[in-house]
């Protein structure tokens, strides 16, 4: 049972006989009792209380009043913000009021009858103890609200953080798809590594800008950089619609090669159509350059061969493809002509059935082993679209997987 000390018990009750017999029979059982006797003696009190110090009590109140009954009370005390917990007193028979005033908010009610002096400490104890019950649910809810509202908010914050988290590494995800394949960049971000392949048949093409450092000299750097950025980025447009990979630009060269990082048993010849591709736009932007800088020439090399491709570096990462077939890509292409698209005679092997090609004689490796050279001049008729021979026809495109958008000369 809870401890009646310092429960301070307001006695609203307008017999003063009366109660004052109910205030000494709670004082007994402990509780701290304030008579009054009319609803405005209640209200005057309340009024000269301490705002900021009001003691808690718990009113015992009769229904019936001679200045107010006790739903005017209440209501008043309503109206002021003044809400205390109440046992409400009613006459014999008047039950159903009774139950009214439990639907305002009476704790309990005891009946005026024969002998009810004896109930009112155990129905003020009932009553108090549910209020206090009541109150520590009431707590309970708050709080329980309280965390609910945190635990929401802290909700709100972890998906934004997981938003951001996933708009970065959408970002990174992109960052990393836009240098390195888009199949070696998922391993990397799956395994946090990728492994070294080796290929047996890639071809490597280079494009190399003829009299760069000539032309460095006669052109501001800015001009001169941007000009070769604009023709490095249609090279970019034509490999990716060619399916080719680019590896990587040194100085003024060019270098992309095809049948990585996914095999395609068919990369010599659609590295043969990139290079007269290429060759082709470098040809288009002379003949439309309005302006007296002297336009830029290009040698072209392409071998095929077998070479290792993998990701280089830690923290900047790049893929890159080391072999011998690199080596002597590098000097076909140092062997080219302007305007001409160079191959190995590993590369012609592969192609001479789609292309009418010349035989040029041949290059000395670093090694001191010849290699044949020989001229792309054009397409053979039966994979001609038209009649200079440099257009695939849409039966080549489709065998080779080209996209069909491309436009040719």
């Amino acid at each position: 049972m809870v401890n009646n000390s310092g429960v301070n018990v307001w006695i609203i009750e307008d017999d003063i006989q009366l109660n004052k017999v109910i205030a000494r029979s709670l004082m007994k059982s402990g509780f701290h009792c304030q008579s009054f006797f009319s609803g405005q003696a209640l209200l005057e009190h309340i009024d000269h209380l301490d705002e900021n110090n009001t003691p808690e009590a718990f009113m015992l109140l009769d229904f019936l009043l001679e200045d107010m009954n006790a739903i005017e009370l209440l209501r008043e005390l309503k109206s002021r913000k003044q809400v205390y917990p109440f046992v409400i007193m009613t006459a014999y028979g008047d039950e159903k009021t009774a139950v009214e005033l439990m639907k305002m908010g009476a704790v309990d009610y005891v009946v005026k009858e024969k002998h009810f002096i004896n109930q009112i400490v155990n129905v003020i104890q009932r009553a108090y103890e549910k209020n206090e019950i009541q109150k520590k649910l009431e707590l309970s809810r708050i709080e329980l609200q309280d965390n609910a509202r945190k635990l929401e908010m802290l909700n709100k914050k972890i998906n934004l953080q997981k938003l951001a988290l996933e708009n970065e590494k959408s970002k990174t995800d992109k960052l990393l798809q836009s240098i390195l394949p888009k199949p070696i960049a998922k391993e990397l971000l799956e395994k946090g590594y990728s492994k070294p392949r080796h290929y047996n048949s890639v071809s490597i093409l280079f494009a190399d800008v003829i009299g760069f450092s000539d032309l460095a000299k006669i052109s501001p750097p800015i001009e001169l950089v941007t000009r070769l950025d604009s023709y490095f980025y249609l090279f970019d447009e034509i490999i990716e619609q060619h399916g080719m990979e680019k590896i990587k630009t040194i100085g003024d060269c060019y270098m992309c090669a095809g049948g990585i990082p996914e095999i395609n048993e068919n990369n010599a010849i659609i590295t043969v159509l990139t290079g007269l591709k290429i060759q082709d736009t470098i040809r288009k932007q002379k003949e439309e350059q309005i302006t007296d800088t002297p336009g830029f020439s290009l040698r072209l090399g392409i071998h095929t061969g077998e070479v290792v491709a993998g990701v280089v570096g830690k923290n900047k990462f790049a893929y890159d493809i080391w072999g011998d077939a690199v080596n002597i890509a590098a000097r076909i292409v140092e062997a080219g002509e302007d305007g001409k698209v160079n191959i190995s005679e590993k590369t012609f092997e592969l192609v001479k059935d789609y292309f009418i090609c010349t035989e040029r004689g041949d290059i000395i490796t670093k090694r001191n082993y010849p290699i044949k050279m020989y001229f792309v001049e054009r397409l053979k008729p039966e994979f001609s679209a038209e009649a200079s021979g440099k257009s695939p026809n849409g039966a080549l495109m489709k065998i080779l997987n080209i996209k069909q958008d491309i436009r040719y000369y």
